[in-house]
């Protein structure tokens, strides 16, 4: 399904108490670049230290609860860096693994600055220090990890697979099937650009591409639990020009023709 406009009072809350998706409203704020080194970094809250969308303030609390974390859960963050949401799993009694190769010099989604110097590892652990919580971080690809298969029971990628292409997207979501124990859900967010096609005349853009959805769900061997084929790029029942009429229901992103389209898959018993 595709993320509506009117979010549930409860994602609203939710954001709130965790400041999401971009940090707490604080009294002069220090640029992003130099959050490390302010008096109280605390204040900008887990959600303060990443470059990040306002779709996200749908995808968060969204993912949280059709994920449902609980304590003792083993739960993988695929492409986290940063983001608070590690610290709110980690919070919630979950053993939190954050795989993400990405580099701290990727400007995209964090401007390297004077308070962030340092490798991806010592970077992520004076981030998680400051809200007292243990992440494992994994600087690799996800396929290319060396994990036990069945042992984690959610696993989220949150506005990640866009960002590749179509054959290292299903790649992803093969390994995310048999890493997860059976019953184990798969929780996904998927960009939806609509200046790319099937709206618009290019195949990618600076953020990625239009995944076909249908063919990553088809790939596997889960059931999909949470989205509505009439919103997921790809499957027959899927009519551009419907959810173009339908704009106005969606979140549309405020500064980028983007809207997130929301899937959970389930691993058989």
């Amino acid at each position: 399904m595709l993320a509506k406009k009117a979010s549930h009072a409860e994602y609203q809350d939710w954001n709130k108490k965790w400041g999401a998706p971009y940090g707490h409203n604080v009294d002069r704020p220090l640029l992003l670049t130099h959050r490390f080194i302010d008096d109280d970094p605390e204040r900008y809250g887990p959600f303060g230290f990443q470059w990040t969308s306002h779709t996200r303030a749908v995808e968060y609390p969204w993912a949280f609860f059709t994920a449902d974390p609980r304590p003792g859960m083993r739960v993988m963050d695929v492409g986290g860096w940063l983001s608070g949401f590690q610290v709110v799993l980690a919070k919630q009694g979950c053993e939190v693994v954050n795989v993400d190769p990405s580099s701290p010099a990727d400007l995209r989604w964090t401007i390297r600055g004077e308070a962030t110097e340092g490798s991806h590892s010592e970077i992520h652990r004076r981030f998680t220090s400051l809200f007292d919580v243990d992440v494992t971080l994994v600087t690799e690809r996800l396929q290319d990890t060396e994990f036990e298969a069945d042992s984690f029971d959610r696993i989220f990628a949150l506005s990640v697979l866009e960002h590749v292409d179509q054959a290292e997207a299903q790649e992803m979501v093969n390994t995310m099937e048999r890493l997860l124990a059976p019953g184990g859900l798969a929780v996904l967010t998927i960009d939806l650009f609509l200046d790319l096609e099937p709206f618009g005349a290019f195949q990618r853009n600076v953020y990625g591409r239009n995944l076909d959805v249908c063919s990553l769900v088809n790939g596997t061997g889960m059931t999909m639990v949470h989205g509505d084929p009439q919103e997921l790029h790809g499957f027959p029942e899927f009519d551009p020009k419907r959810i173009v009429a339908r704009a106005e229901e969606f979140d549309l992103g405020w500064s980028y023709p983007v809207v997130s389209q929301l899937i959970a898959l389930r691993k058989p018993e």
